[in-house]
C-alpha cells in the first residue's frame, strides 16, 4: 500500500476525506436527546402554572412567559439547530424533505386542524352552547388559522420555516469552504472565548429592538440565530467540549445575569434595559444547560428511547390538556399550589395514557404525531423481537 503524504493529496481528496470523518460522528448524542426532553418538560411546568397566575401589568411583567422565553424555548432552538447537522450529513435532500413532512410539516396540521379547533369549540362549550363540534367546526378552524390563537405551535411554525431556510447551509457542507470555517471556529474554543457567539445572537436582537421590529419578527430572528448558534457549535464539536469545560463560568454569569434581572425588577428600571439584557440571559441559560447536560447526561438509560418518542406528541398535547383539566379545577377551594400540582400530574397522566392508548400503536396517528413508525418484528428461531428504533426529534 502506497502512503500520500497529506501535503501531495489532492485537495477534494482531502475534503472527501474529511467528510467521511464528519459523518462518521453522526451517532446519537445521549446527552442531547436528555437536555431535549428537559426543555420540553420545563416548557410543560411553565404552560401547567399559566392558569394560576395573574395577568401580566406594567408594574408587574408576566414571569412565567419571561422565565419560559428565556431559558427553554431557546435551549430547545439551539439543540435543534445542533441535531440538524446530523440530519443534514445522514440523509439526501428527498429523505430530509419527507422527514420534515413527517416531523414538523405533519404535527402541524394535526395541530391547526385537530387539536387547536377542539379546544377552541371546548373554550366556547364553557362559555355557552356552540352546538356540535362538527358543527361547529368550519368556525373553530378559521380561529385556530388566526395566529394569536397558535399558544405553543409558534415553536412547531417556526421550526418548520427554519428547517426550510436552513437548505443553502445543509448544502454548503458538502463545500470545501465548510471544512475551512469548521477549522476558523476552533478559534472559540481555547479559554473563556466561546461566549464570545453570544455577541452575534445579543446584536440582531439588540439593533431590532432599536429599529423597532414587530414582536413578531423580532423572536422569530432571535429564534433563528439561536438556531444557527446550535448548528455551527454541533458543527465544530470541540465548541461543545469548551462548553462542557467552562460550565461552572456559565453559572456563575447566568446567576449575575438572573439577580440583575430580579433587581431591576423590583426596582422597576427601564423596559429597554430590561429586553436589553434578554439574549444575554437567554444563551447563557443555553451554554449552562448544554455544558452541564454534556457532563451529566451523556450516558445510555433504558428510559431514553421511550421518552424521545413520547416527548414530541406530549409538546402537542400538554397545552390543551392543561386548558381542559385547569378549566375543571377553576372552582375548586383549594390553595394554587395543590391544584397546580393536580393539573400538572393528571396533565402529565393523561398525556401518558394517550400516547400509548391513541399514538404509539397505529401507524396513521404516529404519522400525525411526528412519531418514527416501528421496525417490523424480526423472527429469529422460535423467538420474535420487535425492534424499536431510537426516536429522533426531527431528523
Amino acid at each position: 500500500m502506497v502512503k500520500t503524504h497529506p501535503s501531495k493529496t489532492p485537495a477534494g481528496l482531502r475534503f472527501a476525506q474529511n467528510t467521511i470523518q464528519m459523518q462518521i460522528k453522526t451517532c446519537r448524542l445521549a446527552y442531547l436527546d436528555w437536555l431535549r426532553v428537559v426543555a420540553i418538560l420545563g416548557i410543560f411546568l411553565f404552560t401547567a402554572a399559566r392558569p394560576f397566575t395573574r395577568p401580566a401589568t406594567s408594574a408587574a411583567p408576566d414571569q412565567i412567559n419571561y422565565m419560559l422565553n428565556s431559558s427553554c424555548i431557546p435551549l430547545l432552538f439551539f439543540l435543534s439547530g445542533a441535531t440538524s447537522l446530523h440530519m443534514a450529513l445522514k440523509r439526501n435532500n428527498a429523505k430530509m424533505t419527507l422527514l420534515w413532512i413527517r416531523r414538523l410539516l405533519a404535527p402541524l396540521l394535526t395541530s391547526l386542524f385537530g387539536l387547536l379547533p377542539l379546544l377552541i369549540w371546548l373554550s366556547q362549550w364553557e362559555s355557552g352552547n356552540p352546538g356540535t363540534y362538527w358543527s361547529y367546526y368550519r368556525t373553530a378552524v378559521g380561529l385556530a388559522l388566526h395566529p394569536g390563537n397558535w399558544y405553543h405551535l409558534w415553536v412547531i411554525v417556526c421550526l418548520t420555516i427554519y428547517m426550510v431556510m436552513m437548505i443553502p447551509l445543509f448544502r454548503w457542507l458538502r463545500t470545501a469552504s465548510a471544512r475551512r470555517f469548521q477549522q476558523s471556529l476552533l478559534w472559540f474554543v481555547p479559554g473563556r472565548r466561546i461566549f464570545l457567539l453570544l455577541l452575534p445572537v445579543a446584536a440582531v436582537f439588540i439593533i431590532g429592538l432599536l429599529l423597532g421590529f414587530p414582536g413578531p419578527l423580532l423572536v422569530f430572528l432571535y429564534w433563528w440565530m439561536l438556531l444557527v448558534l446550535g448548528f455551527f457549535c454541533m458543527l465544530q464539536p470541540e465548541l461543545m467540549d469548551s462548553l462542557e469545560h467552562n460550565r461552572r463560568y456559565s453559572l456563575i454569569l447566568l446567576l449575575m445575569t438572573v439577580s440583575f434581572v430580579v433587581a431591576g425588577q423590583n426596582y422597576h428600571v427601564s423596559p429597554l434595559v430590561a429586553m436589553l439584557t434578554e439574549p444575554v440571559h437567554a444563551g447563557l441559560w443555553v451554554f449552562c444547560l448544554t455544558g452541564y447536560g454534556k457532563k451529566y447526561l451523556h450516558q445510555e438509560h433504558r428510559l431514553r428511547n421511550y421518552a424521545n418518542l413520547f416527548i414530541w406528541p406530549f409538546y402537542l398535547l400538554q397545552q390543551p390538556l392543561v386548558i381542559i383539566i385547569a378549566g375543571f379545577v377553576a372552582n375548586w377551594q383549594y390553595p394554587p399550589l395543590l391544584e397546580y400540582i393536580f393539573v400538572m400530574l393528571s396533565t402529565w397522566l393523561f398525556g401518558i395514557l394517550l400516547f400509548n392508548l391513541l399514538i404509539k400503536p397505529f401507524v396513521i396517528t404516529r404519522f400525525f404525531f411526528g412519531v418514527k413508525p416501528a421496525t417490523p418484528p424480526v423472527t429469529t428461531g422460535k423467538v420474535v423481537k420487535v425492534q424499536m428504533p431510537q426516536s429522533e426529534f426531527f431528523y
